[in-house]
């Protein structure tokens, strides 16, 4: 019986292969499948890696303002237009020395009238700082600067650029009204303008003190677009100004 059952398990297993290699074969179909999970993880971990690269530089791209732009300017208080936009020639010699000091100069009409301007001043926070006052005159040639400190006789005038003479007045006023004041004069036709930074009456020591310095004052005076700003039939010594223009601490001698 024995016998028998061993012829036939012979026959039945005839032509197959050895057991020992199924095995072997077995472990080569788990471990090639193994590397293929393998490889395909390490695909999908790529493409995902270079899918969150490029969301990321876009979104940096649209939120982030791009390298070497100017930044956006930050809203202010009572933001108003930039004074050297206002459609006023004399202002637009003014205006740049003002915003430079960050402040903000403004024409509060109708403080204006044929031959002067008067200009409020402010600080960053609206606050006032008192006036910028510019008037121009027709004078002799012969004028005679004003003597500085109220003393007789003439100033000795110096020179500046564009043929225009002046004398600074620095500290005119009083204590109750401090005032930095120039008086410039264009040489070749007489044409005068009086430039006046005023703190703000009343207001003593520190409080007080103009927006302007002295030699702001003088340059703005002593800029030769200045008169030229003024209009040709423009002037405070005119009959169209009488009693409006600005009292200025030293006043222009409009007679020779």
């Amino acid at each position: 019986m024995t016998a028998q059952l061993g012829d036939l398990f012979e026959r039945v297993l005839a032509g197959e292969p050895a057991l020992g290699d199924e095995v072997d074969a077995v472990f080569r179909d788990a471990e090639r499948l193994r590397r293929r999970r393998t490889r395909l993880l390490l695909t999908v971990g790529a493409a995902t890696a270079g899918a969150l690269v490029l969301a990321g530089y876009l979104l940096t791209s649209t939120l982030l303002p791009a390298r070497g732009a100017p930044p956006a300017a930050a809203p202010t208080r009572g933001a108003t237009p930039k004074p050297s936009a206002v459609s006023d020639p004399v202002l637009r010699v003014i205006a740049p020395i003002v915003d430079g000091e960050r402040m903000r100069i403004l024409p509060p009409q109708p403080e204006r009238g044929p031959g002067w301007r008067r200009y409020a001043v402010l600080d960053h926070d609206g606050r006032p700082l008192g006036v910028v006052e510019v008037a121009v005159y027709a004078v002799p040639q012969s004028m005679c600067f004003p003597a500085p400190g109220g003393w007789g006789g003439c100033a000795r005038a110096e020179d500046a650029a564009g043929g225009v003479q002046f004398v600074r007045y620095d500290g005119a006023g009083d204590p109750q009204w401090q005032v930095n004041e120039t008086i410039a004069r264009r040489t070749a036709d007489g044409r005068t303008v009086a430039v006046m930074a005023a703190g703000e009456r009343g207001a003593a020591d520190s409080a007080g003190r103009p927006a302007l310095s002295g030699a702001q004052v003088r340059q703005i005076a002593t800029d030769i677009r200045l008169i030229a700003a003024f209009g040709p039939r423009e002037r405070c010594n005119g009959p169209a100004a009488a009693g409006a223009c600005p009292a200025f601490p030293v006043p222009v001698p409009t007679t020779g």
